[in-house]
């Protein structure tokens, strides 16, 4: 009798060069991970879908699915094993569940061949495509499992060529890529050697406790990995077959592992993150370092004259746990050195590489005997016990976890405290720590944590590192920002007064006792009321970036109100005075405000939610945050943070013609827009629109809605609306497929007499919008934007300019009149 599966040997990679890519890359040529032959090993029961019909009595099934249900849980000592004869296996099911869920622990499913790519576990549901979910192939919720020499295959946006029998071959359900994954996995010690896990859109979710992945092949674009807890890829091969894309992978290490694109592609890698680039572009690595990576040994597509960067944008500054390299090298054998982000100044801050005691940690007994904060409990699937034991390496810190890793003390005052753990927990727990700088002081220099306390006589805040040093020369730092001692609040020598309106503003004077040795930070907010005492105060305006807003532009909601305003006298190194408040006389003339355009500066735009509807003033309603950056207008956006939020402009006065010049940003940049396909239809939660002509009150005027939809995977679908009393309808059956929505797009809005008119383009690419139609004419004024997509950071949308202007009644805005 064959031998149970044991540890098998590794095998050459082998690198494919001539990639299509709608196919699955390892479905033809040489196989990237080589071949193992587990086709004579001994089983508990067959999967044969040559059968012609189950034989439960010799434990002999044609589906997968019914060996699932007659096979027993195993042990850790005995697992189940369901040996897979070579064939198409469908993994079906309806639109809300998937495939196969598996939850019994210590289970094994064997490929009987010497082909990984002959025994394919396959579906081809995805989101919007087959399936109301993600199209999941397989779950595994369950500890001990396995799977050994066989494909896991989502089929729905990917082509596959199954190998020596082109009748097997498998065809794309769309082009149109969407999420489909192939395997979800969770629980503990799971094993997957010789596997190729093929799809497009997040291809497996892996969030295991542990896991171990040995000559393994996987592709996808984005989100494609995940990560879990901790799991340890060695000699693999992660392809990334458009040439761009998001592993999403956190707490991975990969050993000896090869990414791949495209011949002319590079790409991005990160914990959490990313391994994305278009041909010539960026190769990035991560959406947000949150448990950072390490590669060590690593091949990686770095050709000269292309750049790789572990974060997609502007990297984070100042990282506390870096991510991790060791070796690793371009296909070409020189350094393969990664910078921080694809934008933004180069620097290579985020990670570092580590040192060669150091690298000892990274070895799979050391990683996997135990979770990185339990007992170990001596689980060893690569089988290097034995070795690694004799060499000390089975206890080495490999990650430290920081507390407090940012804060920020004022000399003088309270320090902070900065804590740290290492993990494997059975590792030496000593913490050193240090900082090369005098403007701070440690309160000990060794323990589990120590507190900060400032120094800093220079006058000027700085950022101090202070590191945090394992045994074995693991380290992580704290980027503590030192103030210099504080002064008392500077007080007031003359004012506040506000003054009387002038072109449309009114400004708040004011004198400060030491303005020529500080800078002004002090704190304005503007208010508006009803009365002169000024009972129910609205906030109509804040300061923001450290800038006081001495100056306000007055907008129609403020004709016949009384103005407001307070003052926290405040310098850079000082806390805040407390407020003191002035009042207008008399409230605000018709003829105060110099123009009919509402445009509000985001800077300082109010988004504290207020469902009162007062003509003249926006309705904020959900969640809204103002973010800064600098591709937006003035520096400052405006962004929805909950579904469904809607920033609503209300007027009263019966309007004409009408003209609205928006400029938002999507954080999906490749014109998808939204994080999911959605439909026009009211009350979905993956399409937004833009008002005008628009009553918010009773809900009723006109809209551009837009959507993202499953006829393609960078375009979003534009249409004229109409609504009355909350209801929508399409103005027109005219629709328009455009991947205009990336950052930043301009769009104009307009009604003139009955023709409604959306024009848009962007500052990425060609790509343009152009719809129109003819529409009963309405007396509104009011306009807005409503979000209903997923907010989840990478999915949201930021405006940064939202102008309305009525024809008639003054110009018409030029777009290139817009300060950008």
């Amino acid at each position: 009798m064959p031998k149970r599966l044991a540890t098998l040997p590794v095998w050459l990679i082998f690198l494919t060069t001539a990639i299509m890519p709608t196919h699955a890359q390892d479905s033809n040529g040489p196989s990237p991970i080589g071949f193992l032959d587990t086709s004579k090993y001994s089983y508990d029961y067959l999967v044969d879908g040559s059968l012609s019909e189950d034989d439960p009595a010799n434990r002999q099934f044609r589906t997968l699915q019914a060996a699932y249900a007659a096979a027993p849980e195993g042990t850790a000592a005995k697992p189940t094993v369901i040996g897979i004869k070579p064939g198409v296996y469908h993994i079906t099911s309806n639109t809300t569940a998937p495939g196969l869920t598996i939850s019994k622990n210590y289970l094994t499913l064997v490929g009987l061949t010497k082909d990984h790519r002959s025994v394919v576990l396959a579906d081809n549901r995805g989101n919007q495509q087959g399936a109301s979910n993600n199209g999941f192939v397989i779950v595994v919720n369950a500890n001990g499992f396995s799977a050994i020499n066989l494909t896991f295959l989502n089929y729905c946006n990917v082509d596959y060529e199954y190998p020596g029998d082109p009748h097997k071959n498998l065809k794309a359900r769309s082009d149109v890529i969407t999420q489909a994954v192939a395997l979800q996995a969770s629980g503990d010690k799971h094993v997957y050697d010789h596997v190729a896990f093929l799809s497009r859109l997040d291809t497996t979710f892996i969030q295991t406790t542990r896991a171990w992945f040995k000559n393994v092949f996987i592709e996808g674009t984005d989100d494609f990995i995940g990560g879990g807890t901790i799991s340890v890829w060695d000699h693999s091969v992660i392809h990334f077959p458009t040439g761009s894309g998001v592993t999403t992978v956190s707490g991975a290490v990969f050993l000896d592992t090869t990414f791949t694109v495209p011949p002319g592609g590079t790409f991005t890698v990160s914990p959490g993150g990313t391994f994305t680039v278009p041909p010539g572009g960026t190769m990035q690595i991560y959406k947000s370092p949150a448990r950072p990576a390490a590669l060590i040994n690593c091949v990686l597509p770095v050709n000269k004259g292309q750049s790789v960067a572990w974060v997609r944008g502007v990297a984070p500054p100042r990282p506390n746990l870096y991510s991790l390299t060791y070796h690793n090298k371009d296909a070409g054998g020189n350094p393969a050195a990664i910078a921080d982000g694809s934008k933004g100044p180069i620097a290579f801050t985020l990670s570092r590489e580590l040192s060669n005691q150091e690298a000892l940690a990274f070895n799979p007994w050391n990683l996997l005997r135990a979770t990185p904060t339990g007992p170990a409990d001596d689980w060893d699937p690569a089988g290097a016990r034995i070795r690694t034991e004799g060499l000390g390496q089975g206890s080495l810190v490999y990650r430290m976890a920081m507390t407090g890793g940012s804060p920020n003390i004022i000399t003088g005052r309270a320090g902070a405290t900065i804590g740290a753990t290492v993990s494997p927990a059975r590792a030496a727990q000593t913490i050193t720590w240090s900082t090369p700088s005098n403007l701070v002081s440690l309160s000990n220099t060794e323990g589990s944590s120590t507190v900060v306390t400032g120094r800093n006589s220079t006058g000027r805040a700085q950022y101090v590192p202070v590191k945090a040093t394992a045994a074995n020369g693991f380290y992580a730092t704290a980027w503590v920002y030192v103030q210099p001692a504080y002064i008392d609040p500077p007080a007031l020598t003359s004012g506040p007064a506000l003054s009387a309106p002038s072109k449309g503003t009114v400004t708040l004077s004011y004198r400060l006792n030491n303005a020529a040795a500080h800078a002004d930070q002090s704190i304005i907010t503007w208010f508006s009321c009803e009365e002169p005492s000024c009972a129910n105060p609205r906030t109509v305006a804040v300061s923001r970036g450290d800038v006081p807003l001495a100056v306000y532009t007055l907008t129609p909601g403020d004709v016949g109100k009384y103005l407001r305003a307070t003052i926290q006298p405040k310098v850079e190194i000082s806390d805040p005075g407390p407020a003191v408040a002035v009042a207008a006389a008399a409230p605000i003339a018709n003829s105060a405000t110099a123009s009919t355009t509402v445009s509000p500066n985001f800077t300082n735009f109010v988004t504290t939610a207020n469902n009162s509807y007062v003509s003249g003033y926006w309705t904020v309603l959900g969640s809204w945050t103002s973010v800064s950056g600098s591709a937006f207008v003035n520096g400052f956006g405006i962004r929805a943070a909950s579904a469904g939020s809607a920033l609503l402009y209300q007027q009263d006065d019966p309007s004409g013609d009408m003209q609205i010049d928006v400029v938002m940003s999507p954080e999906k940049t490749e014109g998808q827009g939204f994080g999911l396909p959605g439909s026009a239809a009211d009350g979905n939660t993956q399409n937004a629109d833009i008002f005008i002509k628009y009553d918010p009150r009773t809900e009723t005027g006109y809209s551009l809605r837009w959507w993202r939809t499953t006829q393609s995977a960078r375009k979003c679908m534009f249409q004229l609306y109409q609504h009355t009393h909350g209801v929508g309808t399409p103005v027109s059956p005219a629709q328009e497929l455009t991947g205009v929505f990336k950052p930043n797009t301009y769009m104009t809005l307009s009604i003139i007499g009955s023709t409604f008119t959306v024009k848009a383009h962007n500052d990425v690419d060609s790509e343009t919008l152009s719809l129109s139609a003819n529409v009963p004419p309405n007396v509104y004024g009011g306009a807005g934007v409503r979000w209903s997509g997923s907010v989840p950071i990478g999915n949201s949308n930021v405006f940064s300019a939202f102008r309305i202007s009525y024809p008639g009644m003054g110009r018409l805005w030029q777009w290139n009149r817009l300060p950008l």
